[in-house]
């Protein structure tokens, strides 16, 4: 069953970001990520609320899921957008026009 955790990891594996670095940002011990992985515990849902702001998703699409899954940005693309957001216009057009001749 795909479940909350399910989309958790998969979230998180698309994104980069490793089990480690949730545990640091959490303040759980190490191996907790894997225990929740195990079964051992489903204590994630009591920082639902802060792996939701990290891995860039809202907490109703991890708890409930959706038909549709929200639009992803792997860190590549997180790095090009927020690179691309502190350009000036006349430069954001030079990169779009040289996009579109790539694409």
């Amino acid at each position: 069953m795909y479940d909350t955790l399910d989309r958790i990891v998969e979230t998180m594996k698309f994104k980069g970001i490793t089990d480690t670095e949730i545990e640091m940002l959490l303040g759980v011990p190490k191996g907790t990520f894997s225990n929740w992985k195990r079964g051992k515990s489903r204590s994630y849902y009591e920082h639902i609320d802060v792996i939701a702001d990290r891995i860039g998703v809202s907490i109703d699409y991890l708890i409930r899921g959706s038909d549709k899954k929200p639009d992803l940005l792997s860190k590549q693309e997180e790095g090009l957008l927020e690179g691309f957001r502190k350009l000036s216009d006349e430069a954001k057009d030079v990169v779009l026009k040289n996009v579109r001749l790539l694409a």
